[in-house]
């Protein structure tokens, strides 16, 4: 129901519609009637604009972080130009122009860039557009016809609206692009080993002094799902500034910034990709415990959130820490071996660091101990289901049932393959011993074929 302020004394509107046979009600006469209504309204603009504002800053916590000189003159004064545009058109009986729109879009993009949601910024149009209709329902005089008044407005808000929020979301995709940019030319010159702090002061952006340098490969997809991981990487980064990236093909590097070195020595990584790390296999007397989980923080949690989400799978990545801007290239360079070592050795999706694989870096290092170590399973050469079952008994920590289902054999097979294994080699794979000496065979013996050693 309309107020009783908005109602006419006698209908006159209607009635003259009616008795001329008008189909549409809410046709001439009532148009006629709503520049009277906007004219009428035109000299409470500012205190319009005054009292919108002031319940934007009480009701929307983004408003209130403005600085004083937005909140008390653009703010106002942009929001005063869009409530006299409206009554000014309507009052004109016309359609506001595209030069006269091209200031109110032009403010919400600047919103964009002063950081305030763009449901903030849409926010104003209807507070606007409420306080105008409670203004003319308690004004002395009564709105001449509220109908043509109320369309007049929701036309307007439909016009404006729309093209705001348009040119809110290119600026913010601008910003996002600059920020991503940034963000990688700063990669690039700290991973080249230059001096990176000028062009961060040109962009704006503080680096930090220590970085983990962490090298990820996005897990293999089809079609166009390794799209949707870098897009869902891309975003969840421009949420975190502070992380530099850049990407190539299906991988990447980012610098994720550590806390300064405590009087104790440094503090530990946050790990962006901290999972439970699989160690190196132990012997069948002595199974290895369990690797304890590193606590990401959250961004890490929604980045690998994220990842889940777009691909159902989970990157491998390694990590190396830089403790100042110098040792970065060094960092990247561990890293990139270490993930490289991972993704050789077969091992699961995850997060790797030089320690996780300490043994198998040392055993694939060139030289007389690993080309002996490889020259023990020299005898299974020509026999590579010799050398899956070895590899496949060490992966499932020489457990006979997981083994023997993850070859698709029966288990009495595995037994017959172990014991050729035994002996060719003359090392018994379910002893403690020979156990220990056949996987750093094996890790000796893959390194050496995939050098041509």
């Amino acid at each position: 129901m309309l107020p009783p302020a908005f109602v006419h004394g006698d209908n006159a509107g209607m009635d003259d519609a009616a008795g001329d046979g008008v189909e549409h009600a809410a046709g001439v006469g009532e148009l006629a009637a709503a520049p009277e209504s906007a004219a009428a309204l035109l000299p409470r603009v500012a205190e319009m604009a005054a009292e919108t504002v002031a319940r934007l800053t009480a009701d929307i916590p983004a408003y209130r972080l403005l600085p004083d000189s937005v909140l008390g003159g653009d703010l106002v004064a942009n929001t005063e130009a869009v409530l006299k545009l409206f009554f000014t058109t309507v009052a004109e009986g016309r359609a506001p122009t595209g030069a006269e729109l091209a200031a109110p879009i032009a403010w919400g993009a600047e919103r964009a860039r002063d950081g305030v949601p763009l449901e903030a910024v849409l926010r104003v149009y209807p507070l606007g557009a409420r306080r105008a209709w409670e203004l003319a329902a308690a004004g002395p005089e009564p709105v001449a016809d509220p109908y043509a008044l109320v369309t007049g407005l929701l036309a307007f808000l439909g016009e404006v609206m729309p093209k705001v929020a348009e040119a809110y979301l290119r600026e913010q995709a601008d910003l996002d692009w600059e920020q991503r940019e940034h963000g990688r030319n700063l990669a690039g010159v700290l991973l080249a080993g230059r001096p990176a702090r000028r062009a961060a002061e040109r962009y704006g952006r503080t680096l930090a002094e220590r970085y983990e340098v962490v090298v990820l490969r996005l897990p293999e997809a089809p079609g166009g799902a390794t799209n949707r991981i870098l897009r869902a990487l891309r975003s969840e980064l421009d949420g975190n500034p502070e992380v530099l990236a850049t990407f190539k093909g299906e991988g990447g590097v980012l610098l994720v910034p550590l806390a300064p070195s405590g009087p104790s020595g440094p503090s530990g990584p946050p790990g962006p990709f901290a999972q439970a790390t699989p160690s190196v296999q132990s012997t069948p007397s002595a199974p290895s415990a369990p690797s304890v989980p590193r606590a990401p923080d959250g961004a890490t949690r929604r980045l690998l959130a994220r990842l889940d989400t777009a691909a159902e799978l989970r990157c491998t990545a390694a990590a190396a820490v830089a403790e100042d801007h110098g040792s970065i290239p060094r960092a990247q360079a561990e890293a990139s071996e270490v993930l490289a070592l991972a993704e050789d050795l077969g091992r699961p999706p995850g997060l790797y660091r030089l320690a996780d694989l300490a043994v198998e870096y040392q055993l694939v290092r060139p030289g007389p101990a690993r080309d002996a170590l490889a020259r023990v399973l020299a005898p299974l050469d020509g026999q590579p289901h010799l050398i899956a079952t070895l590899r496949e008994f060490i992966a499932a920590g020489y457990r006979r049932a997981e083994a023997a289902e993850a070859l698709t054999v029966h288990r009495n097979t595995l037994t017959y393959r172990l014991g050729r294994i035994r002996l060719l080699t003359g090392h018994d794979a379910t002893d403690p011993a020979g156990a220990r000496h056949l996987a750093a065979a094996l890790t000796a013996y893959g390194a050496a074929r995939r050098t041509g050693g």
